[in-house]
């Protein structure tokens, strides 16, 4: 209470604003005064005080180079599409730099309204994809009036990727580049890339290569080798891409604001038969990473590229999982590792170090069903018991992977209700440090979904799908416990 003694009124830190609630929490008032409660807003989890999630109000996002296909007489529709999930009605404005083409921001710069329970499907003009070893002035501002899920599909024709968009608040500073060896030196369609975007102006950007033995980049008039440094400065909304004939993973960014990073492949082909597809996921900043992951299998693929990163120099060892077989492996600085399984193994990756952990899945034989789809794997210390997602148009079957605690899989809920059995195509179970963990794979509609536990128990939830000759793959989270 504050007062002179005489007359005494409760204090109410909500109300006044002096509490210590996350931005992504609801603060209320308690009685008596001066006592007030956290509660982290849906799909986020954590005391109120801090909220883990990667829900947010304003995003940064760009589309790296795809390929069209060459052989296509009536070429299908070549685009790139942002899919926002809202939970409550919501505002939603969508701008680029003030720097880009007139002609190319009339056709991008839009202002919808969203219903409750809802997505909106914005489609952006393929010329926004941004080209390589050049600033451009390419990066699409998404701002909500609240709380909403992002992903972006990245579509050309016959082969796209899509990925989670995490929120500006949550970009960093340091990243790792995650990608594929190129099926083809001699074709840059098969090209690694890497790519970021600036959120505020003069942004230093210092891309330190990792490159095998012989291998270049040329750039800035230079031959630049392993180890190399790669330095971009940009402005706000500024985009910047770079692409190799070789494996990017392990190249090193930094920056002296918070950019935002992607990287994969232009389209790659990871075993001897299909087609290539493209590549591509947003990659979370290190301090956000995890060193403990359950990558559930592929449903209906041939099997699961698991690629486990480093992000530290020095050696990282970590053991690996499958069917309660363990091995360890040690990878030097910013080194990677491949561990290849069938489409229906699960693997355990237990890391003493931060590490990156992405699942390819790889195409099928004698279907056309589903080229390779690159996807970020969360964490088990990233895993929310909240989720509000969309599951993209266009393909024929759609899945949700979900590695829940044994003891909970009875307290899951899809759209308020149980989840059908007749939907779980696949199950199966593996241990974290002698926790039983359930995996499950369940057909679901495009979409928006919901999904939750009643008991409130952490859990990952990966989405993907598979069309004619291609795929798709994201997580819903992949951002560890942060400072909101």
């Amino acid at each position: 209470y504050r007062g002179d003694g005489y007359t005494c009124t409760p204090v109410r830190p909500c109300s006044e604003g002096s509490d210590k609630c996350s931005k992504y929490s609801t603060c209320t008032d308690l009685t008596p005064g001066g006592k007030y409660k956290c509660d982290c807003y849906f799909g986020f989890f954590g005391d109120g005080k801090q909220c883990t999630g990667s829900r947010g109000k304003r995003f940064l996002v760009l589309f790296m180079k795809n390929i069209g296909d060459p052989t296509e007489t009536s070429p299908r529709p070549r685009h790139a599409q942002i899919y926002i999930a809202s939970l409550n009605k919501t505002d939603v404005k969508i701008t680029t730099s003030d720097s880009l083409a007139k002609s190319l921001k009339s056709k991008i710069d839009q202002t919808v309204s969203m219903n409750s329970n809802s997505e909106k499907i914005v489609s952006i003009f393929q010329n926004v994809r941004v080209n390589d070893a050049v600033v451009e002035n390419k990066a699409v501002m998404l701002e909500t009036s609240d709380v909403t899920s992002v992903f972006a599909l990245n579509h050309d024709g016959y082969t796209s990727d899509s990925t989670l968009v995490l929120p500006i608040d949550r970009l960093g500073v340091k990243y790792v580049i995650p990608s594929t060896e190129p099926h083809s030196k001699q074709h840059s369609d098969y090209n690694s890339q890497l790519a970021f975007g600036a959120v505020q102006d003069q942004t230093r950007v210092e891309i330190t290569l990792k490159l095998n033995r012989w291998q270049y980049i040329k750039y800035g008039g230079e031959k630049n080798r392993d180890g190399d440094k790669i330095i971009v400065t940009l402005n706000k909304y500024q985009t910047f891409q770079l692409s190799h004939n070789g494996d990017l993973t392990g190249t090193l960014i930094t920056s002296s604001k918070p950019v935002a990073v992607f990287s994969g492949n232009r389209c790659n082909k990871l075993n001897r038969y299909g087609f290539c597809s493209h590549l591509v996921e947003q990659i979370p900043p290190v301090d956000s990473l995890d060193t403990t992951y359950i990558v559930p299998p592929h449903f209906e693929r041939s099997g699961t590229m698991v690629r486990v990163v480093s992000a530290h120099t020095g050696s990282t060892t970590f053991s690996y999982t499958i069917d309660k077989s363990a091995s360890t492996k040690t990878i030097g600085t910013f080194g990677n590792f491949d561990i290849t399984v069938s489409g229906k193994q699960a693997v355990v990756v237990d890391s003493k170090r931060q590490v990156l952990v992405l699942s390819f899945g790889l195409a099928a034989r004698r279907q056309k069903n589903g080229d390779p789809y690159m996807t970020m794997v969360p964490g088990v210390n990233q895993y929310v018991h909240q989720y509000h997602v969309s599951v993209p148009q266009g393909f024929q079957q759609n899945y949700f992977a979900i590695m829940v605690k044994k003891g909970s899989k009875s307290s899951l809920l899809l759209d308020n209700g149980r989840i059908s059995s007749k939907n779980t195509v696949s199950e199966s179970s593996v241990t974290v440090k002698g926790q039983d963990y359930v995996v499950l794979t369940v057909m679901v509609n495009q979409g928006v979904h919901r999904v939750e536990t009643k008991d409130r128990s952490r859990f990952g939830l990966m989405i993907y799908g598979h069309g004619h000759d291609d795929g798709y793959g994201f997580a819903a989270n992949i951002l560890g416990p942060g400072k909101l």
